[in-house]
């Protein structure tokens, strides 16, 4: 993928020096990213993300866009969380300024930007859906196996078919037709990203399993949940996704299946 590079140096916001290229490259700061990003550590990769914030480059800035996004998951106050999620969009909306044609920053604009319909009306909620799941067709039109993108619109299909009925109402209100979207729909985008990349998020095991609940699959739906029981834990996604799936087996009165601890990835 090329990224847009605008910018002939690098400008470090506190000594504002310049470093010239062929020493130290947009491609010199995405690996270390990436290094940081694979043990997860993403208080020290925010840091080291955000020195390079006013530099026109899309690779650069769809990755503080997700180290803020899961930088966010961590902050217990509401407030403060928000305002995180509403700095992530902002390095999200610039990175596909900068990049229309990026799997990445459509999927990531696309994720953050319902994040920040949090506390908002039903009807900018709804006007926004559309909107998220038109970035996340276009980042499966640019990168097919994204399996984010695909857990993403089966979670989008989720969402709206339990959406109650009188919010279905005051949607009619105001669009001209609301997009039906069923739990088969959902489970078969699940079950896309699934099978592309076997168990590769535990939210997503947690999601077919809970569609196979809406389903009435009941067998299914417990292989799936103690799946999610079983995924070792490293981000603040999969702890509750964890403990969600934990949550609903024992309310199923399938505690037994239980294993004694919590699966933390100790990397």
């Amino acid at each position: 993928m090329t990224s847009i590079v605008k910018n002939t140096c690098v400008t470090q916001p506190v000594e504002k020096n310049c470093i010239q290229q062929s020493h130290y490259t947009m491609l010199d700061v995405t690996e270390k990213a990436d290094e940081l990003y694979q043990t997860y550590k993403i208080n020290d990769l925010y840091n080291y993300l955000t020195a390079y914030k006013e530099i026109e480059n899309d690779e650069i800035l769809w990755r503080l866009a997700r180290v803020t996004h899961d930088k966010a998951k961590y902050e217990k106050d509401k407030h403060k969380r928000h305002n995180i999620m509403l700095e992530a969009f902002s390095y999200a909306e610039k990175a596909l300024e900068l990049n229309p044609n990026s799997a990445h920053c459509h999927r990531w604009y696309a994720a953050l930007l319902y994040f920040t319909t949090e506390g908002i009306g039903v009807k900018h909620k709804i006007q926004s859906a559309f909107k998220v799941r038109e970035h996340f067709d276009k980042a499966l039109e640019l990168d097919p196996d994204d399996v984010i993108s695909l857990h993403s619109i089966g979670y989008w299909c989720f969402a709206l078919a339990e959406r109650p009925w009188y919010q279905r109402k005051i949607a009619a209100t105001f669009f001209a037709a609301l997009p039906e979207t069923t739990y088969d729909e959902a489970l078969e985008w699940f079950m896309k990203a699934e099978k592309i990349q076997e168990n590769f998020m535990c939210t997503n095991l947690l999601m077919i399993g809970k569609t196979h609940l809406k389903l009435h699959n009941k067998e299914k739906a417990i292989e799936y949940l103690q799946k999610a029981t079983e995924f070792k834990v490293r981000t603040p996604d999969d702890e509750e996704s964890h403990k969600e799936a934990v949550e609903i087996l024992k309310h199923m009165g399938h505690g037994h299946l239980l294993k004694s601890c919590l699966h933390i990835d100790p990397s």
